[in-house]
């Protein structure tokens, strides 16, 4: 019996993002509040409508998963899925996968050998997965390799 390893959502990314997002928001409400125009104030409401919006779609979709303890991303015998997005492929379907770093975090590049629903090519963002981006790839490179470990990882 191979192995099956699994990477929860990053409660850290979450966090940080939300964090980022209620600074913003802070900055341009003392900035309205310092201008005290009618336009000023609309714009706000705007923004502020779409931050809301934006900050429930974000506790919804990334921190109530990685509160729980979900899994984000899983590599098995037989491929791969993203939770995130809800895509699994098979890794006979795979022709090449690649590391595409990124600022803040990296992206899985995944070519496939003919055209899917999704494309040739499938990006998955590791920004919301829990782990270092690198080892994250070598794990995933493993199991294309057919390198699987014979215990069960859980990160």
């Amino acid at each position: 019996m191979t192995a099956t390893t699994r990477y929860r959502y990053s409660l850290n990314f979450s966090l940080g993002t939300i964090l980022l997002m209620v600074i913003l928001m802070w900055m341009l409400f003392s900035n309205v509040r310092g201008a005290n125009s009618t336009l000023s104030w609309a714009v706000h409401g705007i923004s502020a409508f779409l931050f809301l919006s934006l900050l429930t779609l974000l506790i919804v979709k990334r921190l109530i998963p990685a509160l729980k303890g979900d899994i984000a991303l899983e590599l098995d015998a037989e491929g791969i899925s993203d939770y995130i997005r809800d895509i699994s492929v098979n890794w006979i379907d795979i022709e090449d996968i690649s590391l595409i770093p990124g600022r803040s975090a990296s992206m899985l590049r995944i070519n496939l050998k003919w055209e899917s629903e999704y494309g040739k090519q499938i990006n998955l963002p590791l920004r919301w997965v829990k782990g270092k981006d690198a080892e994250i790839y070598d794990m995933v490179i493993a199991y294309f390799n057919r390198e699987i470990p014979d215990t069960v990882a859980d990160s």
